[in-house]
Order: structure tokens, then C-alpha cells, then sequence
């Protein structure tokens, strides 16, 4: 009976580090795809940045042109109306996706956090697992022994509490 117990707890010790193993494969995989996605990000934004910065540098030339001149064409108002028309629709664009990302930060640190509470709770059980096992170990040792009067005063200590 003694080795049925035993037996159990380490079949149960090991499913818990199964699903240890799972939960850290899983939460690892999360975060390489939630990294992915971010960087993707990034390079659109980064993308979009460089397209400003040349319409900046456009509008700068045309905007010194003009200084230079003195004199401002239809043609170059058309131009710096769609530039800044362009310019600011780019602006909310990247706001709102500075935004997206932002959320989508906060719900994998949260998530992250919750998974780890998780890693916790399952270690504390296969702590409390392990702790049991050795205790079914030590009990089937002293079934084993002709020091049975001993291991039930020791199984009985254990069973109290005393000796954790």
C-alpha cells in the first residue's frame, strides 16, 4: 500500500513538472511572438518616420525658395497644403498605433504577471509534493526496518506537524 503512495505522489510530482515545463514553454513562446509583432511595429513606424523627415526636408527647400524669392506660387501653397495635409493624417496614424502597441504592452506585462503567479503556485505544489513524497520515503523505510516502533513515533511526530 505503502508503495501504491509512493508511487501516486511521484507520478504526481511528475505531472507537475510537466506542467511547469508547459507554462514556461508557453509563456516563453508568447513573448517571442509579442516581440515579433512589436518590432514590426516598429519598423512601420520607423518607415513612417523617414517619410516625414523627407517631407520636412522638401518643405524646408521649398520654404527657403520662397525666402530667397520673395515670390509664392499657387503651385507651392498646393504643395505645402498637401504636405501638411499628409503630414498631420501620418501624425494620427502613428498616434493611434503608438497607442495600439501601448495597450498591447500593458496586457502582456499583465499576462506575464499572471503566468507567473502560476510558475509560483505550481512550485509551492511540487515543494508541498516533494515534501510528502520523502515523508511516504521515509515511512516505507522504517516499514522495512525493525525499527517500526520508532518510524510510528516519528510518523506520528510528522503527522503533528512537529518536524516540518
Amino acid at each position: 500500500m505503502m508503495e501504491r503512495c509512493f508511487d501516486f505522489s511521484q507520478d504526481e510530482l511528475d505531472e507537475l513538472r510537466a506542467e511547469m515545463e508547459e507554462m514556461r514553454d508557453s509563456y516563453l513562446e508568447e513573448d517571442v511572438y509579442q516581440l515579433q509583432e512589436l518590432r514590426r511595429e516598429l519598423d512601420r513606424a520607423n518607415k513612417n518616420c523617414r517619410i516625414l523627415q523627407y517631407r520636412l526636408r522638401k518643405a524646408e527647400q521649398k520654404s527657403l525658395k520662397v525666402a530667397q524669392t520673395g515670390h509664392v506660387d499657387g503651385e507651392l501653397i498646393r504643395s505645402l497644403e498637401q504636405d501638411l495635409k499628409v503630414a498631420k493624417d501620418v501624425s494620427v496614424r502613428l498616434h493611434h498605433e503608438l497607442e495600439s502597441v501601448e495597450e498591447k504592452r500593458v496586457k502582456a506585462e499583465d499576462e506575464n504577471e499572471v503566468l507567473r503567479q502560476q510558475i509560483i503556485e505550481v512550485e509551492v505544489s511540487k515543494q508541498t509534493l516533494q515534501n510528502e513524497l520523502d515523508k511516504l520515503k521515509e515511512v516505507s523505510n522504517c516499514q522495512k526496518s525493525h525499527e517500526e516502533e520508532y518510524c510510528w513515533v516519528r510518523m506520528e511526530i510528522w503527522h503533528t506537524g512537529v518536524l516540518d
